[in-house]
């Protein structure tokens, strides 16, 4: 009997509107997508209409393809030493769980943050002051913490972290786990080998954090594990094994989560690479890799 796959799609572009998304992951195939709701790289974006959300919820319904996450804006840091940053970082926070509120997507991604040259332990109380302050999200929104793969002393590289964090924060229950599979084998998990891997899923149910994984982003690394140097890459053309993939597809825990692919748009057909890369998971969820 041939195996399920989890639910899996891409990160998708919203050129033209936010209501573009769904039928952009309906070209590639796409059952679940993640998007961003405004420009990734500015503090606060284009306000939303009634209009915008109904067209939203109009072409996820006609297309059956589900907006399972925003991800925030990169310029968001919870960590920082300065408090203007920090400050910036609130309100921004606040836009993205008022979009995601509105368009009814469950998830809100965000990358904990980066305390520069202090201590971890210093940016690790920042951010949760930062949670605190915020107090709850919109009802139906959950944040996902996403781990990271170390680089520029960012906050997440470790099972460990993720939990001291999220302790620290007061385990707010709005607030879960997002897995990159890049930033794992970045920042020093070999995915790749059994022993690495279940050495992982003890170090998960040790602290707690397999429970609060909700998704997971999938992707190959260009750099080494343990490089700490985040860079994505295409399934199978990175350095993580594709037994890694294999495993997390399989894994009885994360077989109902969904999963996105955040890799490279190459070449001048930015639907392509995406079906090229989801084709690939599918075959690995039905069975493991050649030779292994």
């Amino acid at each position: 009997m041939k195996r399920k796959a989890p639910p899996l799609g891409a990160h998708v572009s919203v050129a033209g509107g936010v209501h573009t998304a769904p039928e952009r992951g309906k070209r590639i195939g796409a059952e679940v997508i993640q998007i961003f709701s405004k420009h990734n790289t500015r503090w606060m974006g284009k306000a939303l209409g009634e209009d915008d959300a109904r067209a939203f919820r109009e072409e996820s319904a006609r297309t059956g393809v589900r907006t399972v996450a925003i991800h925030c804006a990169y310029l968001i840091n919870l960590a920082s030493s300065k408090e203007t940053v920090r400050t910036r970082s609130l309100y921004a926070l606040e836009d993205e769980a008022s979009r995601a509120s509105m368009l009814g997507v469950p998830f809100l991604v965000m990358h904990p943050g980066s305390c520069g040259d202090d201590p971890a332990p210093e940016g690790i109380s920042r951010i949760a002051s930062g949670l605190r302050s915020f107090g709850r999200f919109p009802k139906g929104v959950t944040l996902l913490l996403e781990n990271t793969a170390g680089q520029g002393n960012s906050i997440g590289r470790s099972m460990g972290q993720v939990r001291e964090l999220l302790d620290a924060a007061g385990a707010p229950p709005d607030v879960a786990v997002c897995l990159d599979s890049a930033h794992l084998f970045e920042s020093g998990y070999d995915i790749g080998g059994e022993a690495g891997w279940n050495s992982l899923l003890a170090e998960m149910a040790s602290s707690g954090i397999l429970p609060l994984v909700r998704m997971w982003h999938l992707n190959d690394s260009k750099t080494p594990l343990g490089s700490c140097v985040d860079r994505h890459e295409h399934i199978g053309e990175g350095k993580i094994p594709l037994s890694a993939f294999h495993r997390i597809l399989t894994r009885k825990e994360f077989s109902a989560l969904p999963m996105v692919v955040e890799t490279p748009k190459d070449g001048e057909d930015e639907f392509e690479m995406d079906i090229r890369n989801l084709a690939a998971l599918r075959k690995l969820a039905a069975g493991p890799p050649e030779g292994s």
